[in-house]
């Protein structure tokens, strides 16, 4: 499955050697990430805050940041309110179960199509006909670790840091197209703090960095924050599908 987040890594929990390198691996780097992703699969709802990060190429000036910022609610199986402000513009998410709506605060324009019955379905099906991102996605999925585990690479854990005051794990790696580092809170959550990415295939070396905060878990959310309003004098557009896009 192509989703964004999971073109990082790739990896086997024993060192193997291949044709064109040699893979290692660190048990306690999969215990941990394997433990997030345990810990994501049993809550009922949650809420966080994104900060995002990433270079895009500019020719006179090289690399340039750029930044979003997120906030996610979402409440399982069937619910999610995501709400993004930076550099990819002003705009929200809502999800109910069965519609996904799409609204541009900055062009007061709004969006609809069906959706799938789960958030994790929405988030896939959306992500592949619409190229919309959603923040710590792979995360959520019950094959994380089995879809990083698909590819040849490195995956290494560096011990214990503080990140914000926090205590984390710390979790590096790297394979043919890219290196990457994921910071994992040290609680009994495991919840992702950080993940920064490198591309070493492009020529630019260009980053993408996301720092993930402000977690609540298990809030008690309402059907009724999840349904989309029309907002007064909004237009409808339609949602322009990926490969239409430029």
């Amino acid at each position: 499955m192509n989703r964004k987040m999971m073109f990082l890594i790739g990896f086997l929990i024993t060192t193997i050697t291949t044709q064109s390198q040699t893979q290692r691996i660190d048990s306690a780097a999969v215990y941990i990430l394997n433990k997030t992703t345990e810990s994501l699969q049993y809550i009922k709802s949650c809420s966080f805050k994104s900060i995002m990060t990433y270079d895009i190429f500019n020719e006179s000036l090289g690399l340039v940041k750029h930044s979003v910022n997120e906030k996610v609610s979402i409440k399982f199986p069937d619910k999610m309110k995501i709400t993004s402000t930076g550099d990819k513009g002003n705009r929200s998410l809502w999800y109910n179960g069965k519609t996904l709506y799409y609204y541009s605060f900055d062009n007061n324009t709004y969006a609809v199509t069906d959706a799938p019955k789960s958030v994790i379905q929405t988030i896939d099906d959306t992500s592949k006909k619409f190229g919309i991102e959603f923040p710590a996605a792979d995360f959520f999925y019950e094959t994380f670790l089995d879809d990083l585990k698909s590819e040849q690479g490195t995956l290494m854990y560096l011990g214990k840091t503080i990140l914000d005051d926090k205590e984390c794990f710390h979790i590096a790696g790297k394979d043919k197209n890219k290196s990457f580092q994921f910071w994992i809170g040290n609680d009994d959550n495991f919840l992702p703090i950080k993940m920064v990415i490198v591309y070493t295939n492009d020529t630019n070396k260009p980053q993408y960095e996301a720092v993930y905060k402000d977690w609540v878990i298990n809030p008690d959310f309402s059907d009724f924050m999840f349904e989309f309003s029309i907002p007064p004098k909004a237009s409808k557009v339609k949602l322009q599908p990926r490969e239409e896009k430029k």
